[in-house]
């Protein structure tokens, strides 16, 4: 085969590049096969640990695990979410607009919902460029790092 002894069926590279720390199991890793020398610097946890942990990686590790999301699953997991806020968006619009919507034309009906869209997707694309932010503290002080 041209790909190797580990091509899948339609010719994808389905290379195994790390363990999983949690059950040993082999898997795939984006961050550590961009940068191989920092693969051993990290724990990596496989999708099916990370779903049988309730997306929740133990704070002991937190900070050096990378969660190996298969690239199908990152699909789906973008189209769930786009589906959720599409939906989110829209009910917003609705709930805002409802009267003015029902009194506009066919026409400028389309036009108001291709700039609502622009405008949405305009906005998630500045907020996703935005460095994380850290969640409040719960219950007062935050606990001392060690």
């Amino acid at each position: 085969m041209a790909n190797g002894e580990n091509a899948g069926p339609k010719g994808e590279q389905a290379d195994k590049n790390v363990k999983c720390s949690f059950c040993g199991n082999d898997t795939y890793c984006e961050q550590c096969r961009a940068d191989i020398a920092k693969a051993a610097d990290f724990e990596h946890m496989c999708f099916d640990c990370n779903q049988k942990m309730g997306g929740v990686v133990p704070e002991n590790v937190r900070d050096k695990t990378h969660i190996c999301i298969p690239l199908e699953k990152q699909q789906e997991n973008f189209e769930r979410f786009m589906n959720d806020m599409t939906s989110r968006a829209f009910l917003q619009l609705w709930d805002a607009e409802k009267k003015k919507l029902k009194e506009m034309s066919r026409q400028e009906l389309a036009q108001a919902a291709f700039f609502e869209g622009a405008s949405f997707m305009w906005h998630m694309v500045q907020r996703m460029q935005q460095p994380p932010q850290e969640p409040p503290a719960q219950g007062g002080e935050q606990p001392a790092k060690k």
